[in-house]
């Protein structure tokens, strides 16, 4: 599964149709998302961790910060990327469902989980409170099979120069 978060907690994007196993950068090199930043369709920024190749709309975190600013954007990226941590924490907790192994079969299971989504997203919109407590992020193994785009490492580099 692949959750696209945005900064109200809400899921702005979810794709469920791939098995756990599944490595995450290849379920969102399959989605319509992918297709629609590349193409200009949405204009914005995605962060996502080490997992994911660097592009000039998926920023990821330096490996080794050389500097105080590549530290600064680090420790940003860390704090911002938090979120979609969050969410998915405040789903399993307010749907318990997602915190166990659903006995249906898979395409009940993914109805559920996209029901779930944008029962989530509705409660949002009505203004209930959003959990305030932020557990640790994970720290995501690197994986070296990761082929970085060289335009995005470039923006990345831009970016880094230009807001930090």
């Amino acid at each position: 599964m692949d959750v696209i978060a945005g900064p109200r907690m809400e899921i702005m994007d979810i794709v469920v149709r791939h098995p756990g196993s599944t490595d995450d950068s290849v379920i969102f090199d399959r989605s319509s998302a992918r297709v629609r930043f590349e193409q200009g369709h949405i204009v914005g920024l995605l962060l996502g961790d080490n997992g994911y190749p660097c592009r000039p709309y998926l920023l990821t975190p330096l490996i080794n910060p050389a500097n105080q600013r590549e530290e600064n954007y680090n420790r940003a990226h860390k704090s911002t990327r938090n979120i979609v941590e969050r969410v998915f924490g405040m789903w399993k907790r307010k749907f318990p469902c997602l915190s166990r192994m659903l006995r249906t079969k898979i395409q009940t299971t993914m109805t559920v989980v996209c029901a779930c989504a944008v029962l989530h997203n509705i409660s949002i919109q009505q203004n209930e409170e959003p959990e305030l407590a932020e557990p640790a992020v994970e720290e995501i193994p690197i994986n070296n099979m990761i082929v970085n785009n060289v335009i995005g490492l470039e923006f990345r580099r831009q970016f880094i120069i230009q807001h930090f």
